[in-house]
């Protein structure tokens, strides 16, 4: 049995390498660049294609770390976009987790990493044309693995995200803004911040919603300040576009996960459109927790 589960994850791992390495706007790996301190470097990558200013790009890849006989360890995860070094300035607001603290945890035999896969946007200030994933470690106190040897980083991925003209974030601090009371749950699940939020200038949206990375049978339900607008929807690699009506001021969009599919978590693609304006955010929800993020409709 031991065997074959062995056998089973690494043709997972051959085939993961596969799918997300084909598009990846990779050119190849080099040795990690130093991250600013109180991190450790894991892996550098090169770009074919610079990342530019004034667009964002998706990053993503899976990330696993050598199991320990008897103990257990985790490491928060971070990417630095970088050109010749890897400076500190600045990296932290122009760049964003997908997921929530994103962490590398991994737990004695028989128990596997909670997470492999992670995904960051990336909002560049300048020119970058390297990547650098790293683990924080400002513990001060020595580690029990080798970051080198005993982190694999697969599948990376850089991709630009679609914008519009318009596409800019909320500035919820504008006096007379409308907000919206968010319950501590939704249909017995916990709500998640997934700290995005955009404004859009028409209260006549189209959202569209697809599988972005592995097509895997997730279906989702949306929640349109706390009522249902999208109900059990099969995720599909085309675009489900679906009409809906903002209120004025602050609206929450809310990812319900029906089922994990094939991996979990429920992991979702949302498109948002307009006749002027279009951005995109990707959620990822459980059975026991649901993402949201804000959209201010503001006239």
């Amino acid at each position: 049995m031991k065997i074959k589960l062995a056998l089973f994850f690494l043709i997972s791992l051959a085939t993961l390498t596969f799918t997300y390495g084909q598009t990846s706007g990779l050119s190849k790996l080099e040795i990690p660049k130093t991250a600013p301190s109180g991190f450790e470097s894991v892996i550098t990558t090169k770009l074919n294609k610079p990342l530019q200013p004034g667009a964002a790009y998706e990053i993503g890849f899976w990330i696993f770390g050598r199991q320990l006989p008897d103990q257990s360890y985790s490491y928060p995860i971070a990417v630095f976009p970088s050109s010749k070094t890897i400076v500190n300035d600045g990296i932290s607001s122009i760049v964003e987790s997908v997921q929530p603290s994103p962490k590398l945890e991994v737990n004695p035999p028989p128990s596997f990493a909670t997470r492999g896969h992670f995904t960051f946007i990336v909002r560049p200030d300048q020119v970058y044309d390297h990547l650098t994933v790293a683990l924080e470690n400002d513990e001060g106190k020595p580690s029990p693995i080798d970051f080198k040897k005993d982190i694999t980083v697969i599948g990376v991925f850089a991709k630009p995200l679609p914008s519009g003209p318009k596409n800019k974030s909320v500035q919820f601090k504008k006096a007379g803004i409308n907000k919206t009371a968010i319950p501590a749950k939704i249909a017995e699940r916990t709500l998640i911040d997934s700290k995005k939020s955009y404004t859009v200038s028409e209260n006549k949206i189209q959202l569209g919603l697809y599988d972005h990375r592995r097509i895997d049978n997730d279906i989702v339900t949306i929640y349109l300040n706390g009522e249902i607008a999208v109900e059990h929807v099969q995720l599909k690699s085309k675009k489900q576009f679906f009409d809906l009506t903002l209120q004025p001021g602050e609206n929450i969009i809310t990812l319900h996960a029906e089922n994990l599919g094939e991996v979990a978590p429920n992991t979702a693609a949302i498109l948002i459109k307009t006749e002027t304006e279009e951005f995109m955010a990707v959620l990822e929800s459980d059975l026991g927790q649901s993402s949201y993020f804000k959209i201010l409709y503001e006239k």
